[in-house]
């Protein structure tokens, strides 16, 4: 009986863990995925971003996710990817996206309320990362499918990438 609790706990999370959501999609629900296991699929770029069509009044859509934890390896293989992408961009001049999908567990301080992500008040940020700036995190079990766009109208500028004080 314990054996068969365990395989439906196990199905769930596999599951719930196979549909494959944008950025945009989550940041429309933050609290809705609390706590619960996520694919999602974005632009790699100081976290995990998307340009969404969604606006709101008076500042930024929160359409970015900081991203912790997670194996070396797993960080080893996007932070090459990152390295040569930046390269590239400076040789070239050309504007870039690193496009991955995140498996993790998705963490926020966000409320559900009636403004929707808009209402930034009300979640009472602050939130993750650098000076509690995001709105969500993700708890990095594995990247998968790593793909390297090149966009000219790209906000992503890998070229001027920040490393921190010398």
């Amino acid at each position: 009986m314990v054996l068969l609790a365990m395989l439906a706990v196990s199905g769930d999370v596999a599951a719930e863990s196979a549909t494959v959501r944008s950025v945009c999609e989550l940041s429309k629900d933050f609290p809705g995925y609390r706590g619960k296991v996520v694919t999602v699929r974005g632009v790699y770029y100081y976290g995990l971003r998307q340009q969404c069509a969604g606006k709101c009044a008076v500042g930024l859509w929160p359409s970015f996710i900081n991203l912790e934890g997670g194996t070396d390896n797993a960080w080893a293989a996007i932070a090459k990817v990152e390295r040569d992408v930046e390269a590239e961009a400076k040789r070239t001049g050309k504007r870039f996206e690193i496009w991955v999908t995140v498996v993790g567990s998705f963490q926020t301080r966000a409320r559900t309320s009636p403004v929707g992500p808009c209402d930034w008040k009300s979640s009472r940020f602050p939130g993750y990362g650098h000076l509690g700036a995001f709105p969500a995190q993700i708890i990095v079990k594995m990247f998968r499918d790593i793909e390297v766009r090149e966009n000219p109208q790209s906000p992503y500028d890998y070229a001027n990438m920040y490393h921190g004080a010398l």
